[in-house]
């Protein structure tokens, strides 16, 4: 449900974008996301995690921006700067012994501090390529190719890299993932 509703902010971006341009997508992604985190907060009873407070305060500032400047700059870097800021996040955890992978996967995998750093810095890597590809989609093709891309165009590179990660890990798998009930 969560992943559902966290398409919304998109969807509302997509289609002020093509129905009134990017000012009108910058507030429609901006009362999007915060009705959206506002039924997060109240579902997630009165919390968000660091990834969420990243997401909610950077999409306020940067359309903020965009909205009180009315310069679409603002919103044109927030895609950028937020796959920047976990892919720092995720190299400066494995850097330090605790790659945020194995807090977010344990229950999935079942791997070697070293096999949880390769993971953490792999999907540091990942961030690092899509907040490239976001800059270059934001500052070197049409508004069109922006405004495809930042709404869709990523989804098909994270499933390929999702698909990738369970295929190398499939013999990591959590043996304990198998002697759970099924949940009715």
């Amino acid at each position: 449900m969560k992943a559902l509703l966290d398409f919304i902010p998109l969807i509302a971006f997509f289609i002020a974008a093509r129905q009134s341009g990017i000012l009108a997508a910058a507030g429609a992604l901006l009362v999007a996301t915060l009705v959206v985190y506002a039924i997060h907060f109240v579902r997630q009873k009165g919390k968000f995690d660091k990834q969420q407070w990243v997401v909610l305060l950077l999409t306020i500032v940067f359309c903020g921006g965009t909205l009180l400047l009315r310069d679409d700059i603002y919103l044109r870097w927030k895609s950028p700067i937020i796959n920047g800021v976990f892919a720092l996040t995720l190299f400066v955890s494995a850097l330090i012994n605790k790659p945020l992978m194995q807090l977010a996967m344990k229950e999935v995998f079942s791997l070697t501090m070293n096999g949880w750093k390769k993971l953490t810095i792999a999907w540091g890597l990942f961030f690092v390529l899509m907040g490239a590809l976001h800059y270059i989609t934001a500052f070197t093709m049409s508004n069109e190719a922006w405004i495809n891309f930042k709404t869709y165009g990523w989804i098909p590179i994270m499933l390929v890299f999702i698909v990738a990660q369970f295929a190398v890990l499939k013999n990591h798998l959590n043996p304990a993932l198998s002697d759970k009930p099924a949940k009715k």
